[in-house]
């Protein structure tokens, strides 16, 4: 999606939630998610980072790994979009199957281009493919069946290999655009506020426990709340509250200090109970507060506001290959240089690099266009 810069202006303008304000959330989401895989334990063991300004390592990764909730950042966004979507339609069971299935191809149209070039390019690189695919495989045969799986993006439903695990969240985005229509309307019978409950009951009456950093479930009250927030225009209503009247500004700093507070009120909690209890905590509403300060205040922001948004449209291709770069090929390249800041903006870098040369492909040769042929065809 080409970004214009009166377009940012006409959105910054605006209260309601619109598609360059999901890209603005989406380039923070992709921010936070370099500093969270860059800036690891597991990551940055056997390298001399400096932490500047910190003195050691135990604050810079205890925050890095908060910045988990760029997951929850990214489903809400799917949620919110999905319900605007899905009102476009009259809600009967062709109209229905049509809606998904496109939904289905346009989301995974992305990914088919990038696993096609990563597949060629790793395969001619180290025969990554046939090691992952077929000869490493231990709890069964390997198969080329696998590739098929994995570019469906429905390998980790499966629990068959992936050409890289990040990849997991692909079969997330499949279990959440097949079971929006359901999820939508037990919603719309029994309420958003009854379904966020059964969220949060349903893994602790069950005995289930914590589901998992890989699990679409530990994020699903992120995904019902971008619902709930599409349904009732809570981006709208809450812009338009200020207490102050025509002190605006007043309600502006005060804001941002409650953001800035809950946040950390959120981080502090989870770090002292842990995550495994109040999963939803950090992977739920941490992410609806970011998400909130990110359209309050950066949005307002000229030139960054625009930075963020052409970073989160490009933030699906850098999702895809920063793994390959980052640990796969170039990580001794990436960690050389050496400071825990500086290391993520590097990979973000390179990966947006490589993102760009892939749109311009995709561009030369029609790809969109004959995936939107495709969807008018079949459905």
């Amino acid at each position: 999606m080409i970004i214009k810069k009166s377009d940012v202006l006409k959105a910054s303008s605006k209260s309601s939630f619109s598609t360059y304000d999901s890209m603005l959330v989406k380039g923070v989401a992709i921010i936070l998610l370099m500093f969270h895989h860059c800036i690891m334990a597991t990551g940055v063991k056997g390298y001399d980072i400096n932490y500047f300004p910190f003195t050691s390592s135990h604050y810079p990764i205890l925050i890095c790994d908060t910045f988990k909730l760029c997951v929850g950042m990214f489903v809400f966004i799917t949620g919110y979009g999905l319900y605007k979507s899905i009102c476009n339609i009259e809600f009967n069971s062709r109209s229905v199957f049509n809606w998904t299935g496109t939904r289905l191809v346009k989301a995974l149209s992305g990914f088919w281009v990038v696993y096609v070039l990563v597949f060629i390019t790793t395969y001619l690189v180290d025969r990554l493919p046939y090691r992952v695919y077929v000869s490493a495989p231990t709890k069964m045969d390997g198969s080329w069946l696998y590739a098929i799986l994995d570019f469906l993006g429905v390998a980790h439903i499966f629990e068959t290999p992936m050409l890289v695990g990040t990849w997991w969240y692909m079969s997330a985005l499949v279990v959440m655009i097949v079971f929006f229509p359901l999820i939508f309307k037990i919603s719309e019978r029994f309420g958003y506020v009854v379904m966020g409950l059964m969220i949060i009951l349903l893994p602790r009456v069950a005995n289930i426990g914590f589901p998992g950093t890989k699990n679409i479930f530990s994020f699903a009250l992120a995904y019902v709340l971008g619902m709930a927030f599409a349904k009732y225009n809570l981006f709208e209503k809450q812009m338009n509250i200020n207490p102050f009247k025509k002190y605006k500004v007043i309600w502006d700093i005060l804001l941002f200090f409650v953001y800035i507070i809950l946040f950390g009120l959120i981080v502090y909690i989870t770090q002292r109970l842990g995550r495994k209890y109040l999963w939803e905590f950090n992977y739920c509403i941490a992410p609806v507060i970011v998400i909130l300060f990110c359209n309050r205040y950066f949005r307002r922001i000229p030139i960054l506001n625009y930075a963020l948004m052409y970073i989160g449209s490009h933030s699906l291709n850098i999702f895809l290959i920063h793994t390959f770069i980052r640990w796969v090929y170039l990580k001794d390249f990436i960690y050389s240089f050496k400071y825990a800041i500086l290391i993520p903006f590097v990979l973000l870098a390179i990966t947006l690099a490589i993102s760009i040369f892939v749109e311009l492909l995709k561009r030369l040769v029609g790809y969109d266009k004959l995936v939107s042929k495709l969807i008018k065809r079949i459905f």
